[in-house]
């Protein structure tokens, strides 16, 4: 079931280990089974960035089950970073950057 973040729908869940068909932008989300936000990032490789995140032992930490990942498809690097940053000012996750 799609969520809204800051206005925008997010694509969702999905298993943060999952293997997407084509390769495409977005801003990711993980939740945690409480639906708090571990942790958001952008990419311009979603299938290349998840499967090797440096933070996916936070994730764990966190209580990030099977259900974690939301997503918001976009080409426009420079969007993604500025929805990035958003979430993460609002939300500040437990993982990464604060």
């Amino acid at each position: 079931m799609p969520i809204q973040i800051e206005g925008y729908q997010f694509s969702g869940p999905y298993y943060h280990t999952r293997r997407f068909n084509q390769n495409f932008g977005c801003v990711y989300v993980i939740l945690n089974n409480r639906n708090q936000v571990v942790d958001v990032g952008e990419t311009s490789d979603v299938n290349s960035r998840l499967l090797t995140h440096e933070r996916k032992m936070c994730w764990y930490k966190n209580g990030v089950g099977q259900t974690g990942l939301y997503i918001y498809i976009s080409n426009d690097q420079n969007f993604r970073l500025l929805l990035e940053r958003l979430i993460r000012n609002k939300y500040r996750p437990f993982c990464g950057d604060k």
